[in-house]
């Protein structure tokens, strides 16, 4: 018995229900996969309030805005986020005992130089500071890095100076606390 006995060549009809095509053939799509360039992206200006909302869900809301995840045509290869623009930064919601516990540290470089801090006494100092780290801390470290930690602004009280530019309120979905 030969080979060719065995395995018999491959007919569209063998199988019931089959295509036609065979497993290891491409299929070619009519239309080719769209790739978007750097000067193809349209941007627009989110506002959000970040009255009693967890910083956290904050957080990952405004990095998916300013990356442009929230848009079809996202590549992770290029910038194609929207600016975004928080305000009342002061008012976040901080949950569990995190304002006394949760430490956040710095070094000057020399030695004996660590400083600490807890998250409330920079919360009473700079808020603005606290939701920026958090939200910079979601987004990917990479070349457009720098790029998109340029769309993010952060202010600690109700107004900021870019009225100018029509921003569009952006509202959270969270559950109650």
């Amino acid at each position: 018995m030969s080979v060719a006995e065995t395995n018999p060549p491959f007919t569209p009809d063998r199988r019931p229900g089959h295509p036609g095509i065979h497993p290891r053939e491409k299929k070619v799509s009519a239309v080719p996969t769209y790739a978007p360039k750097a000067g193809d992206t349209t941007r627009s200006w989110y506002v959000i309030d970040a009255t009693d909302v967890v910083l956290g869900r904050l957080a990952v809301a405004a990095a998916n805005l300013l990356r442009g995840k929230h848009k079809p045509t996202f590549a992770p290869n290029v910038d194609g986020g929207d600016f975004v623009i928080v305000i009342n930064a002061d008012k976040v919601a901080i949950s569990g005992d995190k304002l006394q516990h949760k430490m956040v540290y710095r070094h000057s470089g020399y030695p004996g130089g660590l400083h600490k801090r807890t998250i409330g006494e920079l919360m009473q100092r700079h808020p603005d500071r606290v939701v920026e780290k958090a939200i910079l801390g979601m987004l990917p470290k990479n070349r457009l890095s720098r790029q998109i930690q340029r769309k993010l602004r952060v202010y600690a009280g109700p107004e900021h100076p870019h009225s100018a530019q029509q921003p569009v309120p952006y509202e959270l979905k969270q559950v109650a606390q």
